[in-house]
């Protein structure tokens, strides 16, 4: 990626149009990184995909759970649920090629001012475990035997090192894209609890703000949990600002940290996914 400024962007979800609102304050040349969830759930999934793909080296991608969720259902590992709007990419005639362009993007990104993923970087791993682990994913999901890996994507596993096979790939994915509030006293991942920092019980925190996290000489920047909205502190940079819900989509800019954002509709009803 090239020395100039560049810009993280929050989740998508499919608004093709917000995103086209938010790329009118970026200069064109400027390299980007999407932090995942590209798809689902927003009115325009399929044009999604196909504009940032359409960008080539411009745009580098990380992988989230909407994205994965998408693979999944191409690996005959899941079904298209009610809610979903992925349905469309399937019946698209350059349906496989979008499908093998996004299981080649990245778990995790790495720059000079930042590291970037999609929900977090587990709170007892190291950086340098971090980046051994989601090379691993990567290394997983861009090979032959990607579609038999993900048949048991769907799963609570947190991690562990005794982990192999599928059950390995599922925990560390898990981490990645899925991780939002861990035990105070553990580390141990919490899927149950999905709401804000307020309505969490006593005995979770918010991975980042876990006391023994290892990785806190490193600033993560990451999406996923549109309820914590924005947060810009030292080493930690949210930007999931729910766009899909009616709020804003929000782009960074480093290395000065410069927030860009775009207000945008309601593309769907946040209480008809409760």
């Amino acid at each position: 990626m090239a020395t100039q400024s560049y810009y993280a962007i929050g989740d998508l979800q499919g608004c093709l149009e917000s995103l086209e609102g938010l790329l009118e304050q970026i200069p064109e040349s400027a390299p980007l990184i999407f932090l995942g969830d590209l798809v689902n759930r927003g009115p325009d999934s399929l044009a999604t995909l196909r504009r940032i793909k359409a960008m080539g080296e411009r745009a580098h991608c990380l992988l989230g759970n909407h994205d994965l969720h998408l693979l999944a259902v191409a690996a005959g590992a899941s079904k298209i649920h009610k809610k979903d709007t992925i349905g469309e990419i399937f019946d698209a005639p350059d349906a496989d090629e979008l499908i093998e362009w996004l299981r080649h993007q990245s778990i995790m990104i790495e720059m000079p001012e930042a590291v970037f993923v999609h929900a977090g970087i587990h709170p007892l791993w190291s950086r340098d475990k971090a980046r051994f682990l989601a090379k691993e994913a990567e290394t997983m999901l861009q090979s032959k035997t990607w579609k038999k890996m993900l048949k048991k994507m769907y799963g609570n596993n947190d991690w562990d090192d005794s982990l192999e096979g599928a059950e390995r790939l599922q925990a560390i994915l898990n981490c990645f894209t899925r991780m939002r509030f861990v035990d105070r006293q553990t580390g141990a991942l919490d899927f149950k609890q999905k709401e804000d920092i307020g309505s969490a019980p006593q005995h979770l925190v918010p991975w980042f703000e876990y006391e023994n996290r290892l990785a806190t000489s490193t600033t993560i920047c990451f999406g996923h949990w549109s309820m914590l909205g924005l947060i810009r502190r030292a080493n930690i940079i949210a930007i999931d600002t729910g766009c899909l819900w009616g709020g804003q989509l929000t782009a960074v800019r480093f290395p000065d940290r410069k927030i860009l954002q775009e207000h945008c509709p309601c593309w769907a009803d946040p209480f008809k996914f409760k």
